[in-house]
């Protein structure tokens, strides 16, 4: 009994670390040539220096700045360490934050140039934030008709 006990532990383990290595052979990434890939680690960071549970409108703040980040390919990134710091959205609402996600969904999924696109993304946020997301750093109108301020929402 003992060593049937012995070899379901061991194959549990065995499975367990199989699981284990696959999930870390799949975050890394390689380009065609073999270079490593430049991929955005502030969100990796944030969460990293952050690890207490998120409220709603951190989660969607984290969920937007992914998705503006989609839209960079070089190394200037939009930064969720600040953007998304409580500090930051002190006062901020959901509704808020999720206009702000609509904005940024409406540039990245657009049906004419989406700039999550390699040829149509920007090298830096800050020509991001002048370019595809100049609607989301004004005042900004939902397809709900609110009318939300989103003016320094988006920081890189």
């Amino acid at each position: 009994m003992k060593m049937n006990q012995n070899k379901k532990t061991l194959k549990s383990s065995l499975i367990g670390i199989s699981l284990a290595l696959l999930l870390a052979t799949s975050f890394v990434g390689c380009t065609e040539s073999g270079a490593k890939k430049e991929d955005d680690p502030s969100i990796l960071l944030y969460l990293a220096n952050n690890p207490n549970s998120f409220n709603e409108v951190q989660r969607i703040c984290l969920g937007t700045y992914a998705a503006a980040n989609s839209c960079v390919g070089g190394t200037e990134f939009f930064n969720p360490g600040v953007g998304c710091a409580l500090t930051k959205l002190d006062g901020k609402t959901a509704e808020q934050l999720n206009a702000l996600k609509e904005c940024v969904l409406k540039k990245v999924n657009d049906t004419v140039q989406p700039c999550n696109l390699p040829q149509f993304t920007y090298a830096l946020a800050q020509q991001a934030l002048a370019g595809a997301f100049a609607a989301c750093n004004t005042s900004y109108t939902t397809t709900a008709g609110v009318t939300v301020d989103l003016k320094g929402y988006l920081v890189y």
